[in-house]
């Protein structure tokens, strides 16, 4: 009887080292690979202090790295369709699993914004019955205090029918990440100015980011791209200017963990896209279509309040 409790002793003991060990040893060991799923996950969570707490911004970048400057875009002509049909196709992986919805006319999708943003988000299927539409993703960030998940405080810009929401008043020196479509339909991303989006004719776009694909060539070639593994949504367009809406579930054993950058920009690259970016992941990533949400949002309460989403009318 004694030997077996010792036995027990030793097994807590070491239960209590592991568990008290096992943080620095992935933050701060040798695995790379660990650290960087790690830390771009917790840094893209709704508690990014617990890891800028203990790293300064070099060393995240260090850790992180993975994704190359997006370069000049180069916008491409194509002829504008008036094809109101939409079409979903079902994307599965032994990580994830997702969804794409395509989108043949570029100038259907708008930005809408939920009806009180500065003081609380409203959820996806909301912002998309609010505005009428048929079909809607989560778009843009926020700030989000505390994690109070309220889905208020957007930052950089909001664009809608080529006037500024947010973002009027920032200098023409001060350049963000952006998303969003010129009066031509044409999906830009990349880091854009005030002056830049008014001299381009942005009509609808958000600010976040980052590019994934840029002129037809993938942006992350080293890595995975630094944000670890979760739930994640993405926006592109193929030459013929069909927009791609793509959503992936996560963050649910037995179900789906999720799915890296890299994992969303081979996703798009082999559909098509020409230029693709990420937008707001997470507990966020919802995609409705025809009246429900057709994706596993990984909030236990269901969808999250955002502030923005795009939308198709």
């Amino acid at each position: 009887m004694k030997k077996y409790k010792e036995v027990a002793k030793f097994v807590v003991v070491l239960l209590l080292f592991f568990t008290v060990t096992s943080p620095f040893v992935v933050l701060f060991g040798p695995f790379d690979n660990i650290k960087r799923t790690v830390v771009g996950a917790i840094l893209k969570s709704r508690h990014p202090q617990y890891i800028t707490w203990l790293f300064s911004q070099d060393e995240i970048d260090k850790i992180l790295g993975g994704i190359s400057t997006a370069p000049k875009q180069e916008l491409f002509k194509f002829k504008n369709r008036t094809d109101s049909t939409l079409k979903l196709q079902k994307i599965d992986s032994s990580r994830f699993k997702g969804f794409l919805l395509e989108i043949p006319d570029p100038k259907r999708v708008k930005v809408a914004t939920a009806e009180n943003m500065e003081e609380k988000g409203d959820t996806t299927s909301d912002i998309a019955k609010q505005n009428n539409a048929v079909a809607a993703i989560n778009a843009g960030g926020f700030y989000d205090a505390n994690g109070t998940g309220t889905g208020r405080s957007p930052y950089g810009f909001i664009i809608h029918n080529g006037k500024f929401l947010l973002g009027a008043d920032s200098s023409d020196s001060e350049v963000n990440e952006f998303i969003g479509f010129n009066k031509d339909g044409n999906l830009l991303a990349g880091n854009y100015s005030k002056g830049d989006l008014i001299s381009m004719g942005v009509q609808e776009g958000i600010s976040f980011g980052p590019a994934l694909i840029v002129n037809g060539q993938k942006m992350i070639t080293n890595g995975d791209g630094g944000w670890g593994v979760g739930p994640r949504t993405a926006i592109g367009q193929r030459k013929d200017g069909t927009v791609l809406f793509l959503v992936i579930d996560g963050r649910q054993p037995g179900y789906a963990i999720g799915a890296t950058l890299r994992d969303l920009q081979n996703i798009m690259y082999e559909q098509g896209a020409y230029i693709a970016a990420n937008l707001d992941g997470g507990s966020s990533s919802t995609l409705f279509l025809n009246g429900e949400v057709v994706n596993k949002p990984a909030d236990l309460l269901g969808e999250r309040m955002i502030p923005t989403a795009f939308i198709v009318k």
